[in-house]
């Protein structure tokens, strides 16, 4: 029976683990669920449709005719006609277009791909967030208990006559000020949990699961400012370039000329002639077109426009690039004095720790001093605090150099 018991437990706490979300499930919820993504989705899907479109040959055109009057000829009465005609641009037109439809095509999954990374920045940014509303919650918890301790020693001690009601007082103030202050806390962390739920664009009060600590870890593949290049804001640049370059090709050949091919049939009837050679036999006449662009100067402007339109990209690509190495910069900067930051709150809240140690040991044979005991106390309530805000900062920094180099 105890193994029946320890069985079901080992079943529990194994389901309960595979139920768990990180981030990394959030990320993947947002990307299913977020409504500007399908958007872009379907956008994309018709771009690549578009390449089918441009692809293609111009319409067939077919025509049918019947002679009200009749033409003769020496083999008999001409009574119908039919004809079918093709335009064919010139070599390599169509080819052109098509790579410029695909390289737009491209673009708009590079939108998709840099939408996505906007998407996830900032439900890392919410999330961090909310781990440290979380943080802060369990150390003003944690402070307003200590407090509680010190009312009980400073009641004690007023009975004894080792400390006067001031230093009773001065604890319950400090203590309805954390209070307060968890009180905000709590409110803050209860609208940020909805915003959460609305970047998943799922139900609001869906319940989410917070980390405990955020992991220092090693930064060092994000070092690489080369991988910028490779964020998709550029490479969505660099693809509308390409479906330029391929567009001006494309304004180039429909300057030359078009070819047409066409064929002619005409029913003719037969004549009352006996012997008559050829006597009633159908007209075949194969035709061959040239379509030429004798004024051709929309076709030039149009090429000068696309090459205009290329510069405007290249300097666009210019501005982007530096905007993203001055963000990387001031990022890996505020990532580096983040984790200095919080090595040094470890230290002073160990510090912290062991002067509360020695006041609180100093109680055994002499009167406590409440005033330094507060003063050590807010100290530490300061070092925890700022620990936290750096750890969420370090986060947000490191998520930021993501959205700049990885696809994370």
């Amino acid at each position: 029976m105890k193994h029946t018991y320890i069985y079901i437990l080992v079943s529990l706490l194994v389901t309960l683990n595979s139920n768990s979300q990180t981030l990394n499930d959030y990320l993947t919820i947002a990307a299913q669920n977020d409504p500007e993504l399908q958007t872009l989705q379907y956008r994309y899907q018709s771009a690549l449709e578009k390449v089918t479109e441009v692809g293609s040959l111009p319409n067939t055109t077919l025509g049918v005719g019947y002679f009200l009057q009749e033409a003769e000829t020496r083999v008999g009465a001409q009574k119908a006609k039919f004809s079918v005609s093709q335009k064919l641009p010139w070599f390599g037109t169509l080819a052109a277009k098509e790579e410029s439809a695909f390289f737009k095509a491209l673009a708009q999954l590079n939108t998709i791909d840099f939408a996505k990374r906007n998407l996830f920045l900032g439900i890392k940014k919410t999330y961090y967030e909310l781990y440290e509303l979380k943080a802060k919650e369990l150390v003003l918890n944690e402070n307003i208990a200590i407090l509680n301790t010190y009312k009980k020693l400073a009641l004690n001690e007023l009975e004894n006559n080792k400390s006067t009601m001031v230093d009773v007082l001065k604890i319950n103030m400090e203590s309805n000020n954390l209070s307060n202050n968890l009180s905000a806390v709590i409110e803050n962390l209860s609208a940020k949990r909805t915003i959460f739920n609305l970047l998943l664009n799922r139900d609001e009060d869906a319940p989410i699961e917070i980390i405990e600590s955020i992991l220092i870890e090693d930064t060092q593949e994000l070092l690489n400012r080369k991988l910028i290049n490779q964020n998709p804001k550029l490479l969505q640049l660099n693809n509308l370039k390409s479906a330029l370059v391929q567009s001006e090709l494309a304004a180039k050949k429909e300057g030359l000329p078009v070819i047409g091919i066409g064929l002619d049939y005409v029913f003719v009837e037969n004549r009352p002639v006996e012997s008559l050679i050829d006597n009633g036999k159908d007209i075949v006449m194969p035709m061959v077109t040239l379509s030429i662009p004798l004024f051709s100067k929309k076709y030039s402007s149009k090429q000068k426009q696309l090459q205009l339109e290329q510069k405007a990209i290249e300097t666009t690509k210019e501005n982007v690039t530096n905007q993203f190495l001055i963000v990387y910069e001031k990022t890996l900067a505020n990532l580096q004095n983040a984790k200095a930051t919080i090595k040094t709150q470890i230290k002073n809240t160990y510090q912290a720790n062991q002067a509360q140690k020695v006041l609180l040991t100093a109680y055994q044979t002499a009167k406590i001093d409440f005033e330094q005991l507060l003063e050590i106390q807010q100290l530490k309530l300061k070092f925890q605090l700022k620990k936290i805000a750096s750890e969420k900062e370090y986060a947000i920094q490191k998520a930021t150099l993501e959205f700049l180099i990885t696809n994370q």
